[in-house]
């Protein structure tokens, strides 16, 4: 089992997209594959149809508010959701929501206060305990985590805590690397704190348009990003797509595979394979 958080410091970079298309690409190829939406701010991956996921359906703010009313971690199985209209020979979408929101507006987000948590209920053990209960109850190839944006106790937990590997979108511009630059700093340090657990880095350039870039500032501001990554960290780029299928949530690795779109979602889904000691050995 492979854990990948899908983070960014900004939104509006396409990494919900993202995931759901390389976790669809991981089922095609025969993985099992575990989503779970860790931004509770925000929450996406109830609106693609295709994982027939409801906005009501218990996942990750339930699991917590059980642990908090019973002082017992409950089994996971009961707040996982089937992908039914996902069919592959042996490949598998099952999904972690973010929670129910049944009597809440859209707009309102899902509370978990995550420093009494951690400080005083055992936070860190619970999220070890939800780690372990994926690994033996779901039994997935891989995990890949939606992480809520912007520099939070979620992003930590995220990035740091679950993750074996942190794929970090972003925009090639002066505030995103800023914002990354904290998080790959902080990444950096709990690898070297924690002997036993290196997190893996790579980097997505997501929503990149199709301009002229004759002044090279793009050019400029993406060498800035490189001067922060280390040899074995990749850089994968994936651009913007204009099509209207955007507003329908396509996956386009299914719905329109000869795009320029699903063969970068493809490119990202190998690079992600090949972080996976696991995937290179079968």
């Amino acid at each position: 089992m492979l854990i990948v958080t899908f983070y960014s410091y900004k939104g509006g970079v396409g990494r919900t997209m993202a995931l759901v298309n390389c976790g669809v690409e991981l089922a095609r190829r025969g993985r099992k594959v575990l989503l779970v939406d860790f931004d509770l701010q925000a929450p996406g991956l109830s609106s693609f149809s295709l994982l027939g996921v409801s906005s009501n359906a218990k996942g990750i703010a339930d699991f917590v508010h059980e642990f908090l009313n019973t002082n017992n971690a409950p089994a996971v199985a009961n707040y996982i959701s089937h992908s039914p209209a996902i069919h592959f020979q042996s490949g598998e979408v099952v999904v972690m929501s973010a929670g129910s929101r049944a009597g809440k507006s859209t707009k309102q987000p899902i509370e978990i206060d995550w420093n009494e948590l951690y400080n005083h209920r055992d936070g860190f053990l619970l999220l070890e305990d939800l780690k372990e209960q994926w690994r033996t109850a779901i039994e997935p190839d891989y995990v890949l985590i939606d992480c809520q944006s912007g520099h939070s106790d979620i992003g930590s937990i995220c990035t740091r805590q679950l993750a074996e590997l942190a794929v970090l979108f972003f925009l090639p511009n002066e505030e995103n690397l800023q914002g990354i630059r904290g998080t790959v700093a902080d990444v950096r340090r709990q690898s070297e704190e924690q002997d036993n657990k290196a997190i893996q880095l790579s980097y997505a350039m997501s929503n990149i348009p199709d301009l002229d870039d004759r002044d090279t500032a793009l050019n400029k501001t993406l060498k800035q990003f490189q001067s922060y990554m280390q040899p074995n960290e990749p850089l994968i780029t994936i651009h913007r797509n204009n099509s209207i299928s955007l507003l329908n949530q396509a996956v386009f690795v299914l719905d329109r595979p000869q795009s320029r779109l699903a063969e970068e979602y493809r490119n990202l889904t190998d690079m992600i394979e090949s972080k996976n000691v696991a995937s290179r050995t079968d």
